[in-house]
């Protein structure tokens, strides 16, 4: 029995995907080629691996099997390549970084670009989402860095956290708002119309900490998804929220956004690199995470020398 690898990843992504149009959108196949290379995987190992008679794909007892041993396969493979790139002279290959929209335009796009100058060689990919969906991404090895609000990610123990900055939580408003620049109470607070970002974000958890903070029950309502959509949403004068005040910086400066100053304040979240606990990082990775390491505060890069092998210790 000769076991293929192309066919048994496209079965891990089937899996993975809950199904094999999902996985034939991802893997940008057609339906009838991800099916026909599960079968024939089937095939090979004279089994079914799927069960496919109910609403929902199943893993049979031997595909349950199967796939623990795909994904460690798979763990397998990045090890293989991280430990070839450790042999090379410089990075190269493909680097994928996932992160919150709070973090991937005002943080991770410099230094993606700064990362740019000194490894052109190396692919380079920033995948968004909440909270909730990188630490999916994470998990599931989509991703192998990932920027996240650590103090409110609840990352699973199969993941290294490391502290990178700091992070302070702002309430705005529209300029106009009668608040606006004011030091506020609870009680100024009581009847002000907040916004929220969607479930599974972690600016919305800092937002329902806010309101617990100032004596008011967490909301239920939707919210709006990204955090750009939650700020066109406070100039236009539709409410006030609690935002992180890297998001914000660049309104509150040009004046289309207004700070409220709550008593009790709010406090500071940190962001954090999380990456895989049992995963050897590449050699692009391990640049990209010394990169990340030198931002400040304030969010800026220092100019230095490149920080690949020519410039170590």
């Amino acid at each position: 029995m000769k076991l293929n690898l192309h066919r048994l990843w496209v079965f891990e992504q089937v899996v993975a995907c809950g199904g094999f149009s999902a996985a034939a959108r991802k893997l940008y196949m057609s339906q009838p080629s991800v099916s026909q290379h599960v079968h024939k995987l089937e095939v090979s190992l004279g089994t079914t691996l799927l069960d496919r008679t109910g609403p929902r794909l199943r893993l049979t007892t031997q595909g349950e099997v199967l796939l623990r041993y795909a994904q460690q396969i798979s763990s397998l493979a990045q090890d293989v390549t991280a430990a070839i790139d450790q042999a090379s002279d410089a990075p190269s290959g493909r680097l994928v970084v996932g992160s919150t929209s709070a973090y991937a335009g005002h943080l991770l796009l410099p230094v993606f670009g700064r990362f740019a100058e000194f490894f052109p060689a190396v692919e380079r990919r920033l995948r968004t989402g909440n909270t909730t969906e990188v630490l999916r991404q994470l998990t599931e090895g989509e991703v192998r860095l990932a920027v996240l609000p650590g103090d409110r990610a609840g990352a699973p123990p199969q993941h290294r956290v490391e502290p990178l900055l700091e992070e302070q939580l702002v309430l705005v408003a529209h300029p106009g708002h009668p608040l606006a620049g004011r030091a506020v109470t609870p009680s100024d607070l009581a009847q002000q119309r907040f916004l929220f970002r969607e479930e599974g974000s972690a600016t919305r958890r800092a937002q329902d900490d806010a309101l617990v903070l100032w004596g008011r029950a967490p909301s239920r309502c939707p919210g709006v998804a990204g955090n750009d959509t939650l700020k066109q949403a406070v100039i236009a004068g539709l409410g006030i929220a609690v935002m992180p005040q890297r998001c914000v910086a660049r309104e509150l400066r040009d004046g289309h956004l207004a700070l409220l100053r709550p008593d009790p304040g709010l406090p500071a979240c940190t962001i954090v690199l999380a990456t895989a606990r049992e995963t050897s990082l590449s050699l692009a990775e391990q640049e990209f995470a010394r990169l990340l390491r030198t931002v400040t505060d304030s969010g800026e890069l220092p100019a230095a020398a490149p920080v690949g092998r020519a410039g170590r210790s």
